[in-house]
């Protein structure tokens, strides 16, 4: 499932306002951010880059059906195509009715900018808002094993990057409510509107979701967006590519070119936009979460296009990104550059009956974001900038006795390029946490400690009662158990840091 929603929308928007000379400036900041957070919701963990979903410390994605402008908009689909989408590509009663000529033109002149073939037509649907939602949670419940998101939310949590109490996936559903404006589902083909959209709303919507169309039917989205446990930080790398060449091709039809957009200021316009759009309690970490795969993602295409044109961009597309390091250092592409080796962290100080039900690996991209909400944006950076590789895991202990409670446990692995580098996180880890543990009323303890190039952090245990992040939480642990977890997971780091990626250079 691929969106468009607002920072992407009112970021667009503005810069399309600009380019077009009109007088009335501002944000609308009122959809809400593409498939970021449907990434967080279908794909990696939320902070990659998503969900997929980025992550936390990690995201998913013919006759044409009848459609007309709507509310004044450029080819927004007729409210009469409303109904049920067809089981597969092409199928149903809406597959049968001819292609809407203004979203047939829309589709040619989304072609010509991109460079990519029409294969075949794009249906095209009006759905109410609610209907919109409904549709989404569905697509989730569809592609992602149940817990996934209650598991990346406690991750989030035990590194104090959403609030103990905060229920992640109630919070990211709030998100989108009411501040979706489209999205394309590779599962039938079909573009979905929401039912309300102003004119240049629709005509943003419809140029980002039609690129969506157009990369589906050349690469397969559905294929290379499905969620793969342990595997967020590659999906979100390719989730930022899918909405970087989306948006870079969009300003394409909107303003011209791309390259009269400024970088540094779109990013400034989504951050605003997610920023006016988002619920009140939305912690930072998911606001930044929204805006990352476009804001990477277009900042990667437009180095791609500056040196190759659309081809270097279709030469990525047949050989992916691994890594969002890769994606935020083009260069580390070209070299293909890999990820460091790092084992999987144990488990056995915490005692009998924890087991590991969620393993990951945040990414630079992900890194970087959490950076972020311990420090100002460029020391996040150049701290996260130093990544070589990383795996942590979400540990498990149920109550037999009583099944509303359980006990919650993180480990989190790094390994730098440099001991320098190392000691960079470092000093970020300890201006929030301290040097060696800290304990905390609800969540337990925290601590980490670094070694040469390595870094560890263990944090918890800590009970939670009732369902999803909301329930009760209290400290389950002490610190001199999550030292002596901390050494058993430092001396597996020892053991595992070897082989893959030894070779790795800095070069950022």
């Amino acid at each position: 499932m691929i969106e468009h929603g607002p920072a992407a929308a009112a970021a667009a928007d503005e810069v399309h306002r600009g380019c077009r000379g009109h007088r009335e400036r501002g944000l609308r900041g009122r959809a809400a951010a593409v498939m970021a957070a449907v990434a967080a919701l279908a794909g990696p963990a939320v902070l990659a880059g998503c969900a997929q979903p980025a992550p936390p410390p990690g995201s998913a994605r013919t006759p044409a059906a009848s459609a007309t402008a709507s509310r004044g908009g450029a080819a927004a689909p007729e409210a009469h195509a409303r109904g049920t989408a067809g089981e597969g590509k092409g199928q149903g009663k809406d597959a049968e009715r001819a292609a809407d000529p203004e979203v047939a033109l829309a589709l040619a002149r989304v072609a010509k900018a991109r460079g990519l073939p029409v294969r075949r037509d794009v249906p095209s649907r009006v759905l109410a808002r609610s209907e919109i939602l409904e549709r989404v949670r569905a697509h989730v419940e569809r592609e992602i094993p149940e817990g996934v998101l209650d598991h990346q939310g406690e991750a989030l949590a035990a590194l104090e990057l959403i609030p103990a109490d905060y229920d992640f996936t109630a919070g990211m559903y709030r998100l989108l409510e009411g501040r979706i404006a489209g999205f394309y589902e590779p599962e039938d083909a079909t573009m979905y509107l929401v039912d309300d959209l102003s004119e240049d709303e629709a005509h943003e919507t419809l140029a980002h979701e039609l690129v969506h169309a157009l990369q589906d039917q050349s690469f397969s989205l559905g294929t290379l967006l499905e969620f793969k446990a342990g595997d967020s930080d590659r999906l979100a790398a390719v989730h930022a590519l899918v909405e970087g060449d989306a948006m870079s091709a969009m300003f394409d039809v909107l303003v011209g070119s791309a390259f009269q957009v400024d970088e540094s200021m779109l990013r400034k316009l989504v951050a605003m936009s997610t920023a006016l759009s988002s619920v009140g309690d939305t912690p930072i970490v998911l606001q930044e979460s929204l805006g990352a795969p476009y804001t990477d993602g277009f900042a990667f295409v437009q180095a791609l296009r500056r040196t190759g044109g659309w081809p270097a961009v279709d030469a990525v597309w047949h050989a992916l990104p691994d890594t969002t390091e890769q994606l935020l250092h083009p260069e580390k592409l070209a070299a293909r550059e890999p990820a460091l080796a790092v084992a999987v962290p144990t488990a056995a100080a915490l005692g009998p009956g924890f087991r590991v039900v969620f393993d990951d690996v945040m990414g630079e991209q992900a890194l970087r974001i959490a950076f972020a909400a311990y420090a100002h944006r460029e020391a996040a950076i150049g701290a996260a900038a130093g990544w070589g590789g990383d795996r942590f895991v979400v540990v498990r202990r149920d109550d037999p006795e009583d099944k509303s409670r359980r006990e919650l446990a993180l480990a989190w692995r790094l390994r730098f390029d440099s001991a320098g580098d190392a000691a960079e996180a470092g000093r970020l880890i300890e201006r929030r946490f301290g040097k060696g543990c800290r304990m905390r009323e609800a969540l337990g303890p925290i601590a980490w400690t670094a070694r040469g190039s390595e870094v560890a952090v263990v944090a918890g245990p800590y009970e939670r009662r009732g369902g999803g992040g909301a329930g009760g939480v209290k400290a389950a642990g002490t610190c001199a158990g999550a030292k002596t977890w901390l050494a058993e997971v430092m001396a597996g780091a020892a053991a595992g840091a070897t082989g893959t990626g030894e070779g790795k250079g800095r070069g950022k």
